[in-house]
């Protein structure tokens, strides 16, 4: 699932490493995540995930705001994005988290460690196989 060389790629607003079936983001501190940064996601999936199943991976070592309403937005990703995991540093972090799983269509669940994203992920896929 995980790449033993991942590509990086550095936003004005993120990092993100992007693995064979996934994509890790790490959001910057202080940064309002809302639709102008999701477009630009969408354009680095473009580039690597067209026609391929996939999973985001939201690593939330920074504090940062995601507007949740964003998640409303129709994308052309229904038959890519299988899912979103959460990876979370303390408790106000997950509890926001379980917040915005109230807005997501697709699988979303949050975790404590990167192992439990990956496993997570690598079942949503298979799932979906």
């Amino acid at each position: 699932m995980l790449s033993p060389e991942p590509v990086l790629i550095e936003l004005n607003f993120c990092t993100l490493e992007i693995h064979d079936n996934c994509v890790i983001s790490t959001i910057h501190e202080g940064v309002l995540f809302d639709v102008e940064e999701r477009k630009q996601l969408y354009k680095i999936f473009d580039k690597y995930f067209t026609g391929k199943p996939f999973i985001y991976i939201s690593n939330r070592k920074n504090d940062y705001t995601v507007n949740p309403t964003s998640y409303l937005q129709k994308d052309a990703y229904t038959n890519q994005l299988m899912g979103m995991a959460v990876l979370c540093y303390n408790e106000s972090s997950y509890q926001n988290a379980l917040f915005e799983k109230k807005f997501y269509d697709r699988a979303f669940n949050v975790f404590y460690s990167v192992e439990e994203c990956k496993l997570w992920a690598k079942e949503v896929l298979h799932s979906k196989n």
